[in-house]
């Protein structure tokens, strides 16, 4: 045996191994180092690739070959003592230190995270059922409405729901100064008090040559006199007036502050609304009836209310996975996380039309400094998806053939009665990115229902599951 090799595993997942190579493998590697050497050097006396060894080890020296060797015997060293140790590669190793005589590797080697779920079965919450109501499908309707509206220039002052351009400033006034209980004596604290308040910096809320807003008291500062200040007015016109926000604004930072605007109204434009019936309902697709547009936004609503439902299901059972499990991972899985998030915003970046590095000056930092502010959230995403899919493994969820077909057909609804269409998105979802997203996405919903049934109490018993024939994709992305 040419490798004596020792394992030593420590509390972060990462294995040091430390190889010991026998004297009669690193000659035969010098010899091979020596060969290489003389096929590309010129030696007189010699055709390239003739040299004998001792020419070339004299030529060259010893521990200059004796170098060559060694790192040239790196890779397969490595790689040898993962084999006969049976150790599997989690990611990119690090070779930690090279002693001679006798030749010693040292190879820090990151290992697979190991979870450990807590007592998740015995989780309890109440779960409902999303209902899309009508006064959520009415106001739907009202922004198709507002996409197809009439929008004109009028010569008349301000009314609710017009859109006016004006141009001006609004800025919220100095905070006042609470009156502080002082020792008797103490003149600096109090003049120093004095400097602070003395000259206050402006807060502005705006401050625009032109701008256009929607006279709608419900969405601009809403519970403010805001607007009322403005109707009645007409272009040309100009107003100060000043109005103090109310104590539970949803803007904490504004409530129960004062405020001052000084504003000239430019134009003004009246919007009218197209009545809601099936000339509408034409505009906005192929449908045929102010009914059959009605029915697709209910249905529409009520998928995005049973996805956001679902997420937030899944957020919060995934929540109480990781506080509850017991999660070992090696520092080089952080890195790997950071990797795809750095990843991810290069391409963000790159079709928005910027350089990478323009992006990272003005952002005031190097790739080094990012990836650093990256680490928190980082670990949180990494914590998050290995405790995902230690759940999906325990309760022995997978991904058959048949459900793979089922949503593609599903998918494929959406593309009508164009077989030649149909036919070419099949083969399109049968294969690479998106036949792994389709995966991904069914073995998400077999989670969630999963989840579901756990905390309702209605969750199978899981001596009784078997693990399907057809492995799970157990990536979360």
């Amino acid at each position: 045996m040419t490798l004596t090799i020792h394992t030593e595993e420590d509390d972060q997942r990462q294995m040091t191994v430390t190889v010991e190579v026998a004297e009669e493998r690193v000659q035969k590697a010098m010899r091979n180092a020596a060969r290489k050497l003389a096929r590309d050097a010129y030696i007189p006396g010699f055709r390239k690739g003739k040299a004998p060894y001792q020419v070339i080890l004299r030529r060259v020296g010893e521990e200059t070959l004796r170098a060559e060797a060694i790192e040239d015997m790196v890779q397969p060293v490595f790689e040898e003592a993962l084999e006969q140790s049976d150790i599997e590669l989690y990611a990119q190793p690090s070779l930690d230190k090279v002693e001679q005589d006798p030749l010693v590797y040292q190879f820090t080697v990151p290992l697979a995270p190991t979870v450990t779920l807590g007592a998740y079965r015995e989780l309890r919450r109440e779960v409902t059922e999303p209902e899309v109501t009508d006064e959520a499908v009415a106001e739907a309707l009202k922004k198709i409405q507002e996409r197809h509206q009439i929008v004109e220039p009028v010569e008349r002052p301000v009314e609710l729901g017009d859109l006016v351009s004006l141009s001006g400033k609004g800025v919220l006034l100095p905070k006042a100064v609470e009156e502080e209980e002082k020792e008797e004596g103490d003149e600096a604290a109090e003049e120093t008090a004095v400097a602070e308040t003395a000259a206050p910096e402006e807060e502005i809320l705006f401050d625009e040559e032109q701008t256009e807003l929607l006279m709608d008291a419900d969405v601009l500062f809403p519970g403010t006199p805001f607007v009322e200040e403005l109707v009645g007015l007409s272009a040309g016109d100009q107003k100060t007036f000043t109005f103090t926000f109310p104590a539970d604004f949803d803007d904490e930072e504004l409530a129960g502050r004062e405020a001052s605007f000084d504003v000239t109204i430019l134009d003004v434009k009246s919007r009218t609304l197209p009545e809601l019936d099936d000339d509408l309902a034409k505009q906005e697709g192929s449908y045929e009836t102010v009914d059959e547009l009605r029915t697709s936004v209910r249905e529409n609503l009520q998928k995005q209310a049973e996805s956001e439902a679902k997420n937030e299901l899944i957020e919060g059972v995934v929540d109480d996975l990781v506080a509850d499990a017991e999660i070992v991972y090696p520092p080089a899985a952080v890195q790997l996380e950071i990797d795809t998030m750095v990843d991810s915003l290069k391409s963000q970046i790159t079709r928005s039309g910027w350089e990478w590095e323009d992006y990272l000056r003005l952002q005031g930092m190097d790739e080094h400094a990012m990836r650093h502010e990256f680490e928190d959230t980082a670990v949180e995403r990494l914590q998050r998806q290995l405790v995902l899919r230690q759940f999906i493994f325990d309760e022995k969820l997978t991904v058959k053939a048949e459900d793979i077909d089922e949503r593609v057909e599903e998918r494929l609804e959406d593309f009508g009665d164009n077989d030649e269409l149909r036919d070419s998105m099949r083969q399109y979802f049968q294969s690479g990115y998106a036949f792994e997203m389709i995966s991904s996405e069914v073995l998400m919903d077999k989670a969630y229902e999963r989840m579901k049934a756990i905390l309702t109490g209605n969750a199978p018993d899981l001596a009784s599951l078997e693990v399907d024939d057809v492995a799970a994709t157990d990536e979360e992305e």
